[in-house]
């Protein structure tokens, strides 16, 4: 096992790849169980980490009980790594220091930016509510989708009052999806009431 560096913190274990029984989480790459102390004395919470020098992601370590430790694969992830379950891997881990864990695609940063009231909303939502936001709206593989999903969620938050209600956000999001006049009309919305504060 490598030290920390003193500048980056980074660390490297050998673990495994490994598919986990249960019906509520999927593939887990075991964490050491001195690691994972380690950066929760240091009150390090989410990580960099670049498997096998092939998937660079955004994690954080899950407890398992009875002293283990790992950190979750998606599918996504998994299909990048090309392993077998059981595999021997490689992993560095370097505490991420970005403002919410994860990045942002280029359209969400964008409309943060033109929209003071949906950047003061997401602020105010918790950490783990912004990284599920992120997620979703960086998920879909066009710039022009990712557009109208981020502006569909801001449009949520607006009408909302800043609050989430996960169930209305997808059917919005299904909505936005077959119907493109959908995110049309959210910004001449959200149009509408800049002009008027202006």
């Amino acid at each position: 096992m490598e030290k920390p560096s003193p500048k980056t913190n980074k660390i490297t274990f050998k673990s495994s790849l490994l598919l986990m029984d249960s019906t509520l989480w999927g593939a887990y790459i075991p964490v050491p169980s001195e690691i994972a102390l380690m950066f929760k004395q240091k009150s390090i919470s989410r990580f960099i980490c670049e498997i096998n020098h092939v998937l660079t992601t955004h994690s954080a370590i899950m407890p398992g009980g009875n002293d283990t430790y790992f950190i979750l694969m998606n599918k996504a992830n998994c299909k990048v790594l090309k392993l077998p379950f059981g595999a021997e891997l490689v992993v560095d881990m370097v505490e991420d220091t970005s403002e919410y864990g994860m990045p942002l695609c280029e359209e969400l940063l964008v409309l943060l930016d033109e929209d003071p009231d949906f950047l003061s909303q997401f602020r105010k939502l918790t950490p783990g509510k912004q990284r599920n936001l992120i997620y979703i709206i960086n998920k879909p593989k066009s710039s022009e989708l990712r557009l109208r999903t981020a502006i569909a969620v801001a449009g949520h938050l607006a009408a909302n009052k800043g609050k989430l209600d996960f169930k209305m956000l997808n059917e919005a999001l299904k909505v936005n999806k077959s119907n493109p006049d959908f995110t049309v009309s959210v910004v001449l919305r959200q149009k509408r009431k800049k002009d008027h504060r202006n």
